[in-house]
Parts: structure tokens; sequence; C-alpha cells
């Protein structure tokens, strides 16, 4: 008997056929473009709370990680790959299965009269209780591909949960952000009304005082209303971003609260990039491409392993008798051992089961070439963000000096009007000049921030949750949402 379950965990415990995963080769670079060397530490190592230190913004990201419904499906769907994961682990048991009741039959002979055969009608009753027990032993490991490929599934379902929080992170600060830079320009262009206003006033007394003429103060009346046409237009937009934001974070459309001088205030700081290859390991649609490419190597193996015989144990006991009086006693006792050897099966579907090993194997290359697209995909987004930071920080100091120098210039252009060595042109044409540079700006400095966030998000920064705030700070913040 020894003997017996020795061979038979050895046949369990058997080396599983199919290919085992190896990570494929993916095209790989030793630093990231635009990155001078390579460096270990990453911008992307940073919860996202250490690098968002708007506390406004901070108070958006904590609601949207509550509220967010795409965040509560992909939850969902872990918990429905986690079940699954176990389904699979289940179908390695034995399968036990207990059922009994009374049953009535009626057989009829036509053999009556015959010598030693019964026949006529049989009239007979039977109250059976029974256990049952079937166990497919897995000796090629195709149960044991399919639970490999189950929770690979569950992982790459996990990794998508954290692709979704690093998304809706990246995306509140991105739409928060794209709002600050709304209100700059919003800010430069009543400015420019007021100070255009004030330059069609002197016209107006000019032109009163027989000194002007009515095409300056025409002129300069167009310029005005071309300035306060652009406070509804950037007004619509801001209500437009509140309302995208809003429903971004799980709340209905309604204003959102915001530190006002944040963006003006400094450039985003440089920051470390961190080795190209780290982001196999970081960015959750890589760790996702990769826990599918698993997941279908598995599948390689079991319809493998299902061109093979099968081999199941079953066995049964219990009580059956004609008589409720006599069912549970010994000699109503019945049981019973089989080994059932499914050899015909893939013998005969033969050419089904190797067409269904071609398509998984078929599906396998799909997926690394899948992995393959993203890993380039990933190394693309960390290129273009840090070639945005740079590039539009340069614009930005040329923006900044250009702004200072066209203030100047209408200022100068002013005195030179009122002192009468310039004419009303060079003022309209250098207010003109300065609204444009100062809109400039504002939308870079915006897109500077947009940048950065897009950096940490391609690095595979964020999909760390913080820790519950205490109870007194939830209140804090709540009133402040509000």
């Amino acid at each position: 008997m020894k003997k017996a379950l020795a061979f038979l965990a050895l046949l369990v415990a058997g080396c599983a056929l199919g290919p085992n995963y190896k990570r494929p080769w993916v095209p790989m670079t030793a630093t990231f473009r635009g990155q001078p060397t390579a460096e270990a530490a990453s911008f992307a190592d940073l919860p996202w709370w250490e690098v968002f230190r708007d506390r406004e913004l901070a108070i958006l990201l904590r609601e949207a990680l509550a509220n967010s419904y795409d965040l509560k499906d992909a939850i969902a769907r872990v918990a429905v790959a986690r079940q699954n994961a176990r389904i699979s682990t289940d179908a390695l048991l034995p399968s036990i299965s207990v059922d009994g009741g009374p049953s009535y039959q009626q057989v009829f002979s036509p053999f009556t009269g015959l010598p030693g055969v019964p026949g006529g009608n049989f009239r007979y009753s039977a109250y059976v209780a029974e256990a049952r027990l079937s166990w497919e032993l897995d000796l090629w490991g195709r149960l044991r591909r399919l639970r490999q490929s189950a929770f690979a599934d569950f992982l790459a379902s996990e990794d998508n949960r954290r692709g979704v929080i690093v998304s809706l992170i990246g995306d509140v600060a991105q739409g928060y952000f794209n709002l600050q830079s709304l209100d700059l320009q919003l800010e430069v262009a009543r400015r420019t009304v007021v100070s255009r206003g004030q330059t069609l006033d002197l016209f107006v007394k000019r032109e009163v005082g027989g000194v002007g003429d009515h095409l300056e103060t025409s002129s300069q009346q167009a310029s005005l209303a071309q300035a306060q046409g652009t406070v509804p237009n950037l007004e619509r937009q801001i209500a437009q971003a509140e309302n995208q934001l809003s429903v971004l974070i799980g709340r209905p459309p309604g204003s959102i609260a915001r530190t006002r001088q944040f963006l003006p205030a400094a450039a985003p700081p440089p920051q470390p990039l961190g080795l190209p290859g780290a982001l196999l390991e970081r960015r959750p649609d890589v760790r996702s491409a990769e826990a599918r490419m698993i997941s279908a190597n598995a599948q390689v193996g079991a319809a493998f392993a299902a061109l093979f015989p099968s081999l199941t144990v079953t066995a049964n006991g219990g009580v059956e008798s004609a008589s409720l009086v006599t069912l549970f006693t010994t000699g109503a006792l019945t049981f019973g051992v089989g080994l059932v050897v499914n050899w015909l099966a893939p013998l005969f579907n033969g050419a089904a089961n190797a067409h269904r090993y071609r398509a998984q194997q078929a599906g396998f290359d799909v997926a690394v070439a899948d992995y393959r697209r993203t890993v380039l995909g990933a190394l693309g987004d960390v290129a273009n963000a840090q070639v945005q930071i740079k590039k539009l920080g340069e614009v930005r100091v040329a923006l900044e000096a250009e702004v200072a120098a066209r203030i100047e210039s209408v200022r100068l252009a002013k005195v030179r009007f009122g002192n009468g060595v310039a004419s009303y042109l060079d003022v309209v044409q250098a207010e003109q000049n300065l609204f444009g540079s100062e809109l400039s700006l504002a939308q870079t400095i915006g897109a500077q921030f947009v940048g950065w966030t897009q950096l940490y998000r391609a690095l595979g920064g964020g999909w760390e949750l913080p820790a519950p705030a205490p109870a007194a700070a939830r209140d804090r913040e709540s009133r402040a949402g509000r």
C-alpha cells in the first residue's frame, strides 16, 4: 500500500509538460534619450504625496482615489481574477459529492415462462445514500499549467489596478495644472483689458481736446474689444475644465479649489530618471503585459499536455437498500474504486487538440509582441516627457525675458506718444505684442508642469496609496474641498 501511495505521489508531482516561461529579449538602452549618465535613483520612487506638494491638489487626489469608478471597477476585476485563481487550484484537488434519496423502478421482461428466466413486470424501490470521489491525476501538468495561467491573469489584473491609479493621479494632476494655466491666462486678459481701457481713455481725451482724431480712438476701441472677448472665452474654458476635473474625481460638476500662485512661483526642479530597465518592474502596464505573456505561455503548456491520455481515480461508498429499515445496516454497505484511463479521446481528437496547441503558440507570440511594444512605448513616454520639460524650460526663460522687454516697450511707447514723438500705432502694436507674449508665457508654464506630471507617470510613479489620514485631518480636507 505504501509503495502504491508513493507511486501515486510521484505521478502527481511529475514535471509539467510544455515550455517554462523565460522573459524574452526586449529592446533596451543603457540610458534614456537625453539622460547624460545612468543613475539608480528615480523620480518615480517617490510617492505622489511627496511629489505634488500643492495642498489643494493633494485633497483632489485623495478624493479621486476614494471615489473613482474606474478604480472601483479595477478593484472588482482583481477580486474576480483572485477567485478564478482559487478555482484553478481547486481543480488539482479531489472532487467530492454526496447525494441520496429514494427511487422507484419498473422493469418489464418479455421472457415469461422460459425455464430459469424471470419474466413479467418487476416493481421495486430503493433508498440510496452515497459519497463519490473523482480525482484527475495531473500526470502531464495540464492542471498546473492552467493554475499558472489563472494566477498570472490575477497578477495582470492587479497591475491593471495599479495602472488605473497611475493614470488617475496623472490625469487629475494634469487637469489641475491646465486649470491653473487657464487662471494665469485669464489674469493676463483681465489686466490687459484694464490697461487698454486706460489707453482708450487717453485717446478719447486727445480727440475731445482736438489733439487726436477718431481713427486712433476707434483703433484702440477695437483692440480693447479683442481683449474683452478673450475673457469670456477663457472663463468658458475654465468652467469646462472644472467640470471635467470634478467628474474625474467622482463629484458632480462644480468649482475646483486651487492654489492660485503655485505655477508662477517656480519651475519644476530637475528630476532623476533612473535606469530604463527599471521600467520593466515599475510600470504597471509593462508588468501587466508580462503577466499576460506568462499566462499565454502556461496555456501553451496546458494545450500540449492535453495531447496525452489522462488518468482519473474514482471511488464511491455508501448504503443502498430496498427498505428504510435496513438502509443503515451492515448488509446495505456499498463501495467501489476505479481507475479511468482516458486514452481514446486524445487519439480521436488528436487533430483538434493539435490545432488548439498551435493556436495557443500563436497567442503567446501575440503576447510577446504586445509586451515588446509596451516596453518601447514606455521608453518613448519617458523620452518625450523629458524633452518637453527641458525645452519648455528654455522657452519659459526666453518668454520671461520677452515679456519683460515688451512691458518696457509699452511704457516707452506711451511716454513717447504723450510727448508727441510716436504715433498711436506704436502704442497699439506694443500692447498687442505684450498680450500675446504674456498668454504664451502662461500656456508654457502650464505645459511645463504638465510635462513634469507626465514624466512621473511615464516612469511608473504614483501607484502607492497613502496611509489613511487622521479624522481631524480628513475633516479639514473635507471642509477645504467644499
